[in-house]
């Protein structure tokens, strides 16, 4: 089932600058321990999973892509309905890419994005920057 419902919340808000906040940083670098957590958990075959401090269970392989995807989106929706910059106190890579990701569409700059053969993220900067 695909949801395609328009609303103010989703819809990319543009900022002539992004601010620093302790309380959004906090806030970003909770996510970050959370998406850890939901990554690191090794999945070979499916089964039973609960990841206590986040009240976060899953079973398939699938699923915890799509809690982490989630958790990516989040970041990105904060970013979006907040103006803050966030990417430089990331430490997790893919969450930083997308976080990154995230501040340029707010600052009105367009990229392409892509992942190499190793799966990292890139951004390829556009002429009109």
């Amino acid at each position: 089932m695909s949801m395609t419902k328009n609303n103010k919340y989703s819809e990319t808000k543009i900022y002539t600058k992004l601010t620093r906040n302790k309380v959004a940083e906090e806030y970003c670098k909770t996510l970050e321990q959370m998406y850890t957590d939901v990554v690191s958990v090794p999945m070979f075959n499916d089964g039973d999973t609960h990841i206590e401090d986040w009240g976060i269970e899953f079973f398939h392989k699938e699923s915890q892509q799509e809690i982490a995807w989630t958790i990516i989106t989040c970041l990105m929706a904060f970013i979006n309905n907040t103006g803050h910059r966030l990417s430089d106190i990331l430490d997790n890579d893919e969450l930083s890419f997308y976080a990154e990701i995230q501040e340029r569409l707010c600052l009105g700059q367009e990229a392409t994005i892509y992942k190499d053969m190793l799966g990292i993220g890139h951004i390829m900067e556009s002429d009109d920057d």
